[in-house]
């Protein structure tokens, strides 16, 4: 299956979770992945993102690591995003839509201070944005998830 799935991980915030959620599927992403959840983001974050891709009719995943996302779901491209100290390439949709014809994306984000570890970035290809700051899970994922579906086009399927 050829889509981009956004996935967050290491995720300790019910708040984070639900609106993470919610922004993917808003932006019309059909799978999203929580990984590594702890805490209350567990108990009460995870329950309700499945209720809200029940409601909508998509899917939500959850898996104990990348490295289960990388066995389970085998995206032929696995992206972290990352504050741009961390990363020299600067996220590029249109690529991303080229890659796509290799097989699915996994688009990875911090779910927690400080984000991703260097260990789970070294995981995949490291981007950034193209600004110095740390937005957190929720503004880095708001800007690369639009970005996305600003390029494929509203309303086409992912």
């Amino acid at each position: 299956m050829k889509e981009v799935i956004p996935v967050i991980h290491n995720v300790f915030s019910v708040e984070v979770v639900k609106q993470f959620a919610k922004l993917s599927y808003g932006l019309g992403f059909n799978t999203i992945v929580i990984s590594k959840p702890t805490g209350a983001a567990a108990q009460a974050g995870v329950p309700e993102a499945q209720r809200l891709a029940l409601k909508r009719g998509r899917a939500l995943v959850v898996l104990g690591g990348i490295e289960d996302l990388m066995d389970l779901l085998k995206p032929s491209t696995l992206l972290m995003v990352t504050a741009r100290k961390y990363a020299r390439e600067e996220f590029d949709a249109k690529k991303l839509l080229n890659e796509l014809e290799k097989g699915s994306a996994a688009i990875v984000f911090g779910g927690s201070e400080p984000g991703l570890s260097a260990r789970e970035i070294e995981a995949g290809l490291p981007v950034h944005i193209g600004i110095d700051e740390d937005l957190g899970p929720l503004g880095f994922a708001a800007v690369v998830l639009y970005k996305v579906f600003e390029e494929f086009g509203r309303g086409r399927a992912r």
